[in-house]
């Protein structure tokens, strides 16, 4: 018996937007799943359409067999049954025949079964086709309206979907309050199928997660670029080009951008005519004060531009290296390249690639001369072993103001210490005698000296001038004049033989 699908395959067609083929192969699936589910197997289930693939028809094939060797009702036919249900005395041992079944005599039980497997068939080809059509999107801008709001802060969207699309709390601006019932653009972020995109979960809430899941954001940095793009027509013809962009979701955001066109003026261009290309992007973002700034290869003026508001007089490459980078600004302009809480250095940063520290000018000059003793070291140490041999002798290239000790002090390499720990010390910014004894052993400690260090540096020191005129505490360690009998610092007293 065949069946006519005509309406239903019609209907699936029009209703469910899938095409002949994709409705086709899903009532074949149906059709093998209760198949199945009656006789145990789908091996020997033959689906047959006809030339309008509207009408189809169940075959069940089995194969013959001897009277004596017949076993399964199902897979099997004896010679003589074979014979008689066909009207064929050609039927030998071996061949196989077809047995017209009706579907409609399927039992309920492998009934349910198919269509619940044509209903598992369906969503998923749903969830292809969201995932499809959605992955597409990502990156692009969308419309959204908030329907609820769920106990951990996230939003779920209505984005004209048969699905939600979710709104994180991570992915909302702290600038911005959100009203359900409202809509606002959002930014596709990513989608994902829920089976990789969700935890493991238990029971039921796991099957509720099932499928597709889209994520919406209005705090990254490309929901602004994607902001951006739109309001600037010049971005996409390609005269314009946005190099990169640091945000601060709902402070602060800097774009540097870009042109090839010399009677182009990329930063005019996407700020437009009375600022209203870039005020409309602002007030997408509730008032977010955005910085266009001209993209440069040249990093002191690139760094110069990403500090505005403030006015940088200079800028200076400490070391290209680790890219450490120092932007001098006037006084009344420190706290505007700072900004507060640090945001507009940082971001600053973020845009350039580039570690910036903003100085004053009297603070470069502190800075200028600190660097310079610690090039005069460096050149210290790069002397031959014979130079330094010298030195540690006690015959020195360099005077105590060179490198920054008092006149009076005794510098730190005289004492007849090892060169590396020498070296360990003044790194460390420990030039004298005098300045190592500030510290106390938990402090040396902390700046990375051993307990062994330690000591070798007070043995040293006490060993030398114990004897003419001075003692350490052995309470404290301060070092005391000779015939001292009750410490200063600590209150220890003290008894002389």
């Amino acid at each position: 018996m065949s069946l006519d699908l005509t309406s239903e395959i019609n209907a699936m067609i029009s209703e469910r937007n899938m095409s002949e083929e994709q409705v086709i192969s899903l009532i074949q699936d149906m059709i093998r799943s209760a198949y199945k589910k009656k006789f145990g197997t789908d091996e020997n289930c033959l689906i047959e359409f006809d030339d309008s693939m509207r009408k189809m028809s169940v075959y069940q094939i089995r194969k013959v067999v001897k009277e004596e060797d017949w076993y399964s009702e199902f897979t099997e036919i004896p010679v003589e049954d074979a014979i008689e249900l066909t009207g064929s005395s050609d039927i030998a041992e071996g061949d196989e025949v077809k047995i017209l079944l009706d579907p409609k005599n399927f039992e309920s039980a492998s009934v349910q079964s198919a269509k619940q497997r044509g209903q598992q068939i369906v969503k998923e080809y749903f969830n292809d086709k969201i995932y499809a059509d959605n992955k597409r999107k990502e990156g692009k801008l969308i419309y959204g309206e908030i329907k609820r709001r769920k106990d951990n802060g996230d939003y779920a969207v209505n984005i004209g979907l048969d699905i939600e699309a979710s709104f994180p709390l991570r992915s909302q601006s702290p600038r911005e309050t959100y009203s359900i019932q409202q809509k606002y653009k959002f930014l596709v972020e990513r989608v994902e199928k829920a089976e990789s995109a969700a935890e493991p979960r238990r029971g039921r809430q796991k099957d509720r997660e099932r499928g597709v899941r889209i994520f919406l954001t209005r705090s990254s940095k490309d929901f602004v670029r994607a902001l951006v793009e739109n309001e600037v027509p010049e971005i996409a013809s390609g005269d314009v080009e946005i190099k990169s962009i640091a945000r601060q979701a709902g402070v602060r955001t800097k774009i540097a951008v870009d042109t090839r066109k010399s009677d182009v003026d990329p930063v005019g261009a996407v700020v437009g005519a009375k600022g209203l290309r870039i005020q409309a992007v602002m007030t997408e973002c509730e008032g977010e004060k955005i910085d266009i700034i001209r993209y440069s290869e040249d990093p002191l003026a690139l760094v110069a531009n990403a500090l505005i508001p403030a006015q940088v007089q200079r800028v200076v490459v400490i070391d290209p290296a680790s890219k450490h980078i120092v932007a001098i600004v006037d006084d009344n302009q420190l706290g505007i390249a700072i900004g507060q809480g640090g945001v507009n250095v940082k971001l600053a940063k973020m845009l350039c690639d580039w570690n910036i520290e903003v100085k004053t000018p009297s603070q470069f000059a502190e800075m200028e001369q600190t660097q310079k003793i610690y090039e005069n070291v460096e050149d210290l140490f790069k002397r031959d072993d014979t130079e330094s041999s010298e030195e540690v002798e006690g015959e020195h290239k360099y005077s105590n103001e060179d490198i920054g000790i008092a006149p009076d002090d005794t510098p730190i390499s005289d004492i007849g210490l090892e060169v590396s720990l020498v070296e360990k010390l003044q790194k460390r910014d420990i030039w004298s005698v005098e300045e190592f004894f500030e510290y106390s052993d938990d402090e040396l400690r902390e700046l990375g000296f051993t307990d062994e260090e330690i000591q070798e540096v007070r043995s040293v020191v006490v060993i030398e001038e114990d004897d003419e005129y001075s003692f350490e505490c052995p309470n404290c360690h301060s070092i005391l004049p000779a015939g001292t009998t009750k410490c200063p610092n600590c209150g220890v007293e003290f008894e002389f033989e």
